[in-house]
């Protein structure tokens, strides 16, 4: 998913199944360095006991910190000598929206390429989201209506129906069916 999402912004893509022990995660990351400009992880930074990436990166001055948005909490970032390295959560929604709201707008300035375009639509349905984060949803647009899906970062099913993504600002505790609300084409 991403690799198809990283091409379309007219990325040159390599992937990698690394070790998955600290060190020889280290090493690795390491070696590629001098081979690429950025370096893109999916998964292992999270707040657990055992979190590869986070383990591997942080005494190399990786910095990680959990962000106020649902789904894509957990973030990272090193900058090795070589190569910037940004660290994504491993469910497949957080990290497709990661790289939406965190990697997509440098790699549309790079790239020359056009800014996104919001359209407004009547939510079809009320909808809730916790008042202290911002949401970022998926959304399927229909009959001239939003419906916003389910938040979970699990959710694999609703983001392959989804084609928008609608942002719920911090504060916003409930929408109501019929109320206009932001939305951009998703395309993967």
């Amino acid at each position: 998913m991403l690799v198809a999402w990283l091409r379309r912004y007219q990325v040159q893509v390599r992937t990698l199944q690394l070790p998955d022990d600290p060190q020889g995660f280290a090493l690795a990351i390491d070696a590629l360095q001098e081979q690429v400009d950025l370096i893109l992880t999916v998964g292992g930074i999270s707040a657990g006991a055992y979190e590869v990436v986070r383990q591997a990166l942080s005494p190399l001055g990786g910095s990680f910190h959990h962000v106020a948005i649902q789904p894509g909490g957990p973030q990272g970032f090193a900058q090795l000598p070589q190569a910037a390295v940004l660290c994504f959560p491993g469910n497949p929604v957080s990290a497709l929206l990661s790289a939406e709201l965190f990697l997509a707008p440098l790699l549309r300035k790079f790239n020359v390429l056009p800014e996104p375009v919001s359209q407004h639509y009547p939510l079809a349905a009320n909808v809730s989201s916790p008042e202290h984060k911002h949401q970022v949803r998926r959304a399927v647009i229909r009959e001239g209506q939003v419906e916003i899906l389910d938040p979970g970062s699990h959710l694999v099913h609703d983001l392959a129906r989804a084609d928008a993504l609608v942002h719920i600002p911090v504060g916003v505790s409930q929408l109501t069916a019929g109320q206009q609300i932001e939305t951009w084409s998703m395309n993967v």
